[in-house]
């Protein structure tokens, strides 16, 4: 357990906010320094000073106080009670304490030095209003205290309000101590201003730096910060004082001082004052001004409380934005907005990354962007943002003949993304004049990427035409062939970055022997032309046939050969190897290794089985993007876990039994569409063609995993060289632990391997900067002003319903399954899977799942592919589900509407329908 720090005696009880020592958050707290910083740099502020942290201590050196704190630091943030009630314990022990004498003697002469009537008294902890945690209105403020054992009391009260439930729940969320947390009181001559409120430098809801967001009220502005009432809202272009709104808010009170009383008092605001604007494009134009100078001094965006007194501007209080989500990295040299598209997204993997991965997808992208840039353009194709890899999509964008082919590939991904796109494109709209020239201009760009790209699929180019070409001459090939095929492709590309004989050689290649663009043109033209001929005849048969989706939707499922099926069902061999042999399935469910297993009966079987399944499929992980997620060979837990849940549910003849129905249902499909274009004078020639086409796009279609299983075999490898050079180091003692070789950087990485000097790199503060983001919801689309575009709903929702985008018809009830994390649980036959996102590292747990919801993706993205396969409902691409729904929770997802609805909220509300299903006999269970 941690010990409270008692140095009270080495520093002041009180400081001015002109005094050096001030600007000291450890003195001050944040809220107290960051006036002091303002006041340093001539900024107007009320007068005032800090009663410090030393202050603090000396009031909680205490036995009793000091043991109830320590009670607090072993709570648990889902201890709702425990919270409440220990943190009652510790505010009032705090408040009944006396200050020693020293310290009331410092206050008391600080005060006396000034001839202030009334005082604000706010609180200011050593936690509060830094760039990672601002502590909104967590801790106390008082207004208007005249009295002065009153200011005690209440300095005494903010002191307290270090303990309230509120702040607790904060830093047990933010990992910050209890115990080594302090808190200071700043003390101000209170003002009554003409109005007051608050400005966000950058603007809150959309995240965009260029514009400035003001909420203004007549009087005190409490009743802006507390949202007492609806204030003026005013948002300004940065850059060019431009008013781009003015919202005149209700404003139905104002707040004033008492007079001669302690505290505030709230009126009535004069009907002609409601209707009118607070502040003048002037002021407006002032308040940003002075924003943006308060900014360079925080280096970050600052949400700013201020108050105009006799026309003067004061600021009350600066604390970073820190709900903004980070800028792209590195910033665009031309002065233009650029959109990014989220390489996550496109991976339907919206999770952090680590710096060394953000390091290697970059190089990988760049490189191969590299080969198709026009002119003398070195304009970085990639940025990083939170922990994650972006792709500007300018270059697509301003292409007129890219554009469309960019926005519908987007919406296959991600259907939000591309209507985001699509809005933000309209908003900039070029005249026709220029939308032609675009045009023109494009065509040319097209083809210098045209001739750039000739060396590199110069080569493969007759291959793939042919591979395109042969289905619809000879018919599709074996997929199993396609399969050897892509694996072998894989390995070559595995052994280039294997090879070297140094370490460093290794990393090196691992970063530069192979780009994007080179995979794609080896591993991917041994499937990618078979499936675009599978996709090609399914836009044929849709245009034949516009009125047949129900026949079409079967035709493309049911498939034995597609790698997430065959990932399953060789999983549910191994899992009834188990079931037949009771030892085993005691062994697995008592958690044994494989060697375990081993000597038990039908132990041997099971562990070959077992074995051969991770030699075929052991590259395969969750967010196989991220190289340093294990892969299945390394860590088999999840598979265990898997088959551990599927022996409490029915065996596999289930599954079996619905792709049987699943490919009857293709046959009966296709038999139908072949007897439609049989029919008229026109029949025998168009049946033959359909007939053709049905096999190519069934053929083709089965394929969509097989590029990326190939990939899987380089992505294992890569993975090995970096997590071979993270053990090299740590047994050299120049990092602590194998896994932070992922905190480093390319360079760092390289240099450290190259020469023996120290490895002079903080990675606990990059770790904590990780998992920071990692916490962040990451946005599809992303601005280099750094908004985050608002996306609208497909349908309006009601109710207590979620929206999505639907990708996997039907209809589904049960209780949810929230998964963030495949390797660390798994699912009951019958539950909803809610993650927040999934690959083919998840396809185990599709196994028992009844429907799917996902935070990202779009209808060709993997979760949709095998919802569709697996013939249950799906909707993806709803935001923060994962926060929204809890494990356990009903719902029921509508894969055609693109709907979640939250049963146990809506029946809450409808008394009838609570009483008709609260019981376990609930038929909708």
């Amino acid at each position: 357990m941690e010990a409270i720090r008692t140095d009270a005696t080495t520093a002041a009880y009180t400081v001015s906010f002109e005094d050096d020592a001030a600007t000291d958050p450890s003195v001050t707290g944040g809220k107290g320094a960051n006036l002091a910083l303002l006041v340093d740099v001539d900024f107007a502020i009320p007068s005032g000073f800090c009663v410090t942290t030393a202050a603090y201590r000396a009031l909680v050196d205490d036995a009793d106080v000091r043991r109830a704190i320590a009670a607090v630091a072993d709570l648990d943030l889902a201890d709702a009670d425990g919270i409440s009630d220990r943190c009652a314990t510790v505010r009032e022990r705090i408040t009944n304490a006396q200050f020693p004498d020293p310290v009331r003697r410092a206050i008391e002469e600080t005060l006396a030095e000034r001839s202030t009537d009334a005082v604000a008294i706010r609180s200011s902890a050593t936690a509060e209003d830094l760039p990672t945690a601002s502590f909104a209105g967590q801790h106390e403020t008082f207004l208007g205290v005249h009295d002065r054992k009153a200011i005690f009391d209440r300095i005494r009260d903010c002191m307290a309000s270090l303990f309230t439930e509120r702040a607790v729940s904060y830093r047990l969320e933010n990992d910050i101590s209890h115990t080594t947390v302090a808190m200071a009181v700043v003390v101000q001559a209170v003002v009554e201003p003409e109005a007051a409120g608050v400005l966000f430098t950058a603007d809150p809801v959309s995240g965009n730096r260029r514009v400035a967001s003001v909420d203004a009220n007549y009087g005190i502005g409490d009743t802006v910060v507390s949202g007492d009432v609806s204030p003026d809202n005013a948002r300004v272009d940065r850059r060019t004082g431009d008013i781009l709104e003015y919202e005149i808010g209700d404003k139905r009170n104002t707040l004033h001082l008492r007079a001669g009383r302690d505290g505030t008092e709230s009126v009535a605001t004069e009907p002609d004052r409601r209707n009118s604007r607070v502040l003048s494009d002037a002021q407006l134009r002032e308040l940003v001004e002075l924003g943006d100078r308060v900014t360079d001094v925080f280096d970050s965006q600052q949400d700013i409380e201020w108050a105009i007194v006799d026309t003067e501007i004061l600021l009350l209080q600066s604390r970073p934005i820190t709900s903004l989500y980070p800028l792209p990295s590195p910033v665009p040299d031309d002065d233009r907005i650029h959109l990014y598209f989220s390489i996550g997204h496109q991976q339907a993997m919206a999770e952090a990354l680590p710096p060394l991965v953000v390091d290697w997808v970059r190089e990988m992208l760049e490189n191969s962007a590299a080969r198709l840039r026009s002119g003398d353009s070195t304009a970085p194709f990639t940025a990083a943002a939170g922990h994650r890899v972006y792709i500007d999509l300018n270059p697509l964008l301003d292409n007129g003949l890219s554009r469309p082919v960019a926005v519908r590939l987007l919406g296959a991904m991600s259907e939000p993304a591309a209507t985001t796109v699509e809005d933000c494109l309209a908003e900039r709209r070029e005249r026709e004049t220029a939308e032609k020239r675009n045009r023109l201009d494009g065509a040319v760009s097209v083809g210098r990427a045209l001739r750039r790209l000739v060396p590199v699929i110069g080569p493969a180019a007759p291959t793939v035409l042919g591979r395109f070409v042969r289905p619809f001459v000879c018919g599709p090939p074996d997929p199993e062939h396609v399969r050897h095929r892509v694996e072998l492709q894989g390995e070559r590309m595995a052994d280039r970055i294997t090879q070297p004989s140094s370490q460093a050689a290794r990393v090196r290649h691992a970063f530069d022997a192979v780009d994007h663009g080179t995979l794609v043109a080896t591993v991917g033209s041994q499937s990618m032309p078979l499936l675009l001929a599978g996709l090609l005849s399914g836009a044929i048969l849709g245009r034949l046939f516009p009125d047949a989706e129900d026949e079409l939707d079967a035709l493309g499922k049911g498939f034995d050969d597609e790698i997430a099926t065959q990932i399953n069902q060789r999983l549910n061999d191994v899992t009834d190897i188990a079931r037949t042999h009771p030892d085993v399935a005691d062994a697995l469910t008592a958690g044994d290794s494989l060697s375990e297993i081993e000597r038990v009966d039908g132990g041997d079987e099971f562990t070959a089985a077992f074995t051969a399944f991770l030699d075929d499929f052991g590259s395969r992980a969750s967010s196989e993007i991220d190289l340093s997620r294990p892969r299945w060979k390394d860590d088999p837990e999840l598979l265990r876990k898997t088959i551990r849940s599927s022996l409490s549910g029915s065996d596999d003849l289930d599954h079996r039994e619905h792709l049987a129905q699943l490919k009857a249902d293709a046959e009966r499909a296709a038999a139908e569409l072949e007897a439609r274009a049989g029919r008229g004078l026109l029949g025998p020639l168009r049946k033959p063609v359909v007939s053709r086409l049905l096999r190519v796009y069934r053929g083709g279609i089965q394929l969509r995993e097989h590029h990326k299983h190939g990939v899987t075999r380089f992505l294992t490898a890569a993975r090995d060289v970096f997590t071979e050079a993270g053990d090299s180091l740590a047994a050299d003692g120049r990092i602590d632990q194998p896994d932070d070789v992922w905190f480093l950087r390319k360079d760092e990485l390289l240099a450290a391997l190259e020469d023996d000097s120290p490895i002079d790199v903080d990675i606990e503060k990059r770790r904590r900067a990780y998992n920071r983001d990692a916490s962040l919801t990451a946005p599809p689309i992303l601005t280099s002003d750094g908004e985050t575009p608002a996306v609208t709903a497909a349908i309006e929702p009601t109710g207590h319903e979620l929206v999505g985008t639907p990708v996997s018809s039907g209809i589904v009830e049960g209780p949810a399954r929230v998964v963030t994390d495949p390797s660390e649980e798994s699912l009951e036959n019958g539950d909803i899977l809610v993650a927040p996102s999934t690959d083919v590292g998840w396809t185990p747990l599709f196994q028992n799942a009844a429907g799917l919801v996902m935070e990202v993706g779009g209808r060709m993205t993997h979760g949709a592919l095998v919802a569709r396969e697996y013939g249950i409902p799906a909707v993806v691409s709803v935001s923060d589900v994962t926060a929204e729904i809890q494990s356990g929770e009903r719902v029921r997802i509508d894969g055609s509407r693109g709907t979640v609805e939250l049963l146990d909220r809506t029946d809450a509300d409808d008394p009838t329908t609570a009483a008709r299903s609260s019981g376990p006999g609930d038929p909708r269970r």
